[in-house]
């Protein structure tokens, strides 16, 4: 009796210790700590492929006036240039131009800090509105809720190039994505106070998700329909009817986009719009969306378990609260939620051509969002047929449940070595990185050399860890080499053996 005492002494001692506001510290700790070697290659990070193609006019532009007016009327003849002959994504194009080298040839660290801010940032900003704002979660409930979720997001996103490190990659995917969870925070907040300055948020980045990537112009569309039509049913205010305007405004700008001439350069004579086709692709989104799912789960059982870890969290929370968490049309949240990540499949099945990382990133991201809106409204449901108080739901099920999952972590430990922290910081140990820090600086001061119009320079290992290279070819006429003689004004550029180069210029 006096050991089983002592045992429920010392437990009772150990999850007071592990409340939830010092569990959430404990992991906001190692999320920062995790974020270090990421940081650090922001650093060696440098420009690639696309950002040069992109980036020609503008560094010209920049470098011969300092004119932001000049940079741009360079934007300008970027977009023209690439909508008749290469793709239609008006708005993307103008943020591709702007990649940080063009201004400066030590800018392009900033990419990691702007995509992580904005990932983040994003994320807090809607996230706070649904838990705390909406639903009312203590605030230590919401920052672990928080926390769990960044990190599963960040840690294993199927390519951190298009995500992190590659400008191009994160324009065309990343700044959208975070765009839709500003806009869904702005239609939360539209729902309850019917602001100008929300309708104006929506029409504005609707408008410019007309003309970004696909995925984010659609998920943009459902969120508005999804919410604009569940708070008219609930409210009954005709206000609502105001978000036919960004409605209205994303449509042209995808219209717009739809009809470049570009477009069918880049994706054959067949490009275009078939009733047809868009009936079976809605039919083959559910199919490739459970396919998916089934994937994440052989491929990705960390994430799982992180899902689980949020499941236990909103089980908690719901209890925290001390009442009863009455969430309307469960069954239809969840399908719209199932709908909307399966939504994600339709432009590449449309389209039916080899896409890139960015479209795998952004099925994984609404991927989890759905998922967490799922797991919330099955906590709810399990929250209200649970008699316990919220203390005892805490001690006996969120503790041990979440020791289970740290349990679980050690027969998956290899999904470990898999995330964006560990890839960067093996990266770094293994001394790749400063040697791709060296060969780039060595590179660029090759290039920037005014009097040097025929540039020679030495091959740079196109394997680079997290980070994004498309390095030059022996072949001067190769589009790599092409786009880089262009963003510089060299003639040309050929690379060569790193031996060879070191003796020509007699190092050797």
């Amino acid at each position: 009796m006096k050991e089983d005492r002592f045992i429920k002494k010392l437990y009772d001692q150990i999850c007071s210790f592990l409340s939830v506001k010092n569990i959430s510290w404990i992991a906001f700790v190692l999320f920062v700590l995790s974020l270090i070697p990421i940081c650090y290659l922001s650093f060696v990070n440098r420009a690639s492929g696309d950002d040069y193609g992109y980036g020609v006019y503008t560094r010209a532009a920049w470098m011969g006036s300092h004119s932001l007016v000049e940079a741009a009327k360079a934007i300008g003849v970027t977009i023209k240039q690439y909508y008749e002959g290469w793709q239609g994504t008006w708005f993307s194009i103008a943020v591709f131009a702007l990649q940080p080298e063009v201004f400066s040839d030590k800018a392009y660290f900033i990419v990691v800090f702007l995509m992580l801010f904005l990932w983040i940032g994003s994320t807090v900003l809607l996230f706070k509105q649904i838990f705390k704002t909406e639903i009312g979660l203590d605030k230590w409930y919401v920052f672990f809720i928080l926390i769990v979720y960044l990190v599963i997001s960040i840690q294993f996103i199927p390519s951190t190039k298009s995500s992190i490190f590659w400008f191009n990659g994160c324009a065309h995917y990343m700044l959208p994505y975070t765009m839709c969870l500003i806009v869904v925070w702005c239609l939360l907040r539209f729902g309850k106070q019917y602001r100008f300055r929300y309708l104006a948020g929506i029409s504005v980045l609707m408008a410019l998700l007309g003309g970004a990537n696909y995925q984010a112009a659609l998920f943009a569309l459902i969120s508005l329909v999804y919410i604009g039509v569940g708070n008219f049913i609930k409210h009954k205010n005709k206000k609502v009817y105001l978000l036919f305007i960004p409605f209205m405004l994303e449509m042209i700008g995808l219209v717009i986009s739809m009809k470049a001439p570009g477009n069918k350069v880049r994706g054959g004579e067949e490009f275009g719009f078939s009733i047809t086709k868009a009936l079976v692709t809605v039919g083959n989104c559910f199919i490739e969306g459970g396919k998916t799912v089934i994937n994440y789960m052989q491929t990705k059982p960390i994430v799982i378990i992180g899902l689980a870890v949020l499941f236990l969290i909103f089980l908690g929370g719901c209890k925290s609260k001390g009442k009863k968490e009455d969430t309307e049309h469960p069954v239809i949240v969840m399908l719209a939620l199932v709908c909307l990540f399966c939504a994600m499949q339709a432009p590449e099945l449309y389209a039916n051509v080899e896409v890139s990382s960015g479209v795998r990133n952004m099925n994984y991201l609404v991927f989890l969002l759905a998922a967490s809106g799922c797991l919330w409204v099955l906590a709810a449901g399990v929250a209200d047929k649970i008699k316990m108080t919220g203390d005892v739901v805490h001690k006996g099920i969120v503790i041990p449940g979440i020791f289970l999952c740290l349990i679980l972590l050690s027969f998956v430990k290899g999904n470990l070595k898999e995330s964006t922290s560990w890839v960067s910081f093996e990266y770094i140990r293994s001394g790749q990185a400063a040697d791709y820090k060296e060969q780039m600086n060595l590179q660029t001061r090759i290039l920037v050399n005014e009097n040097v119009k025929d540039a020679v320079i030495p091959f740079v290992n196109d394997v680079q860890g997290p980070l994004m290279s498309m390095p030059a070819t022996d072949d001067p006429s190769a589009w790599t080499n092409t786009v880089m003689a262009q963003f510089y004004g060299k003639n040309s550029i050929v690379a060569m053996p790193r031996d060879e180069w070191e003796e020509k210029q007699g190092r050797r």
